[in-house]
């Protein structure tokens, strides 16, 4: 990640600010493979991609956004898009956020499974297994999350339903109560930057819904840790909002899957569509 972008001067520029605010050089870290295991380091590198992508979209394509909207940590680069924050700021706040969610995964272990069935069906199978629905990514995928123990009987329980449960590589349960001290934290370094209204429409994952009040977005990410990712809303709110085509400005095209998986009304593509760049 991050060096095919090289070959634009602009760039050099955006690393160099992130280098920065990180302390690190980005690249460097994006080749170590011991970072990339920790959420520290994983979270704010990949802002500084998203960065890089919506950038090139930007600047070598000239596609600039008339909605954005992003999942998990993706909200931070949804919410610079939209000028709500400044990229740096977006960052910064990234930075602890990581750092923050790292300290929690350790002092409480767990994990994350995708369970692919109805929403309802998952609920019921987190429930029974004492772990949390978090993330509905689609009406037939929910991701459940808790300790370690519980998640591994979530799948167990899926699987003796008749249900495919992947378990993710991810080191912590992300979007739960565990994540409560960590949030609390974070929540004071939110105080402390200036939020402003959208210029362009933004959709929150934590409501799964337009919003455009600065301080009711605020509101919404002091609790994001701990709340479940809306994505299926989201993606329904695309669809009220008449949206003709949704790109993934992301390394990866899980999101656009899993749009295509919620709804035919909207043309989802991937960013590398629209420029030279091959990953």
């Amino acid at each position: 990640m991050g060096a095919e972008f090289l070959r634009y001067p602009w760039a050099s520029e955006i690393l160099r600010e992130a280098e920065g605010v990180l302390g690190y050089p980005p690249l460097e870290a994006m080749k170590d493979p011991g970072r990339l295991e920790r959420t520290s380091y994983v979270q704010p590198l990949l802002l500084v991609v998203e960065r890089l992508i919506t950038e090139v979209l930007e600047r070598e394509a000239r596609i600039v956004p008339d909605v954005v909207c992003g999942h998990s940590l993706g909200e931070y680069a949804a919410l610079a898009a939209a000028g709500v924050i400044g990229w740096e700021e977006a960052l910064r706040l990234v930075a602890l956020r990581g750092r923050l969610m790292e300290e929690a995964a350790r002092r409480h272990p767990g994990t994350m499974a995708a369970i692919i069935a109805p929403t309802a069906e998952a609920e019921r199978i987190a429930s029974e297994a004492g772990c949390f629905a978090v993330n509905y990514n689609a009406p037939e995928q929910a991701v459940v999350s808790g300790e370690w123990a519980a998640v591994e009987r979530a799948v167990e329980l899926a699987r003796a339903r008749g249900y495919r449960a992947v378990p993710l590589k991810v080191s912590g349960p992300f979007h739960t109560p565990f994540m409560r001290e960590a949030e609390e934290h974070l929540r004071g370094a939110l105080a402390g930057v200036p939020f402003r209204r959208p210029r362009i429409t933004f959709i929150s994952a934590v409501s799964g819904r337009p919003e455009s009040d600065p301080e009711r977005i605020r509101a919404l990410m002091e609790v994001q840790m701990t709340r479940p990712v809306r994505w299926t809303e989201v993606m329904r709110a695309l669809e009220g909002l008449r949206v003709a085509e949704a790109v993934e400005a992301g390394p990866g095209q899980v999101l656009a899957k899993l749009g295509r998986r919620t709804t035919g009304a909207v043309n989802f593509r991937s960013w590398r569509e629209y420029v030279g760049l091959r990953g």
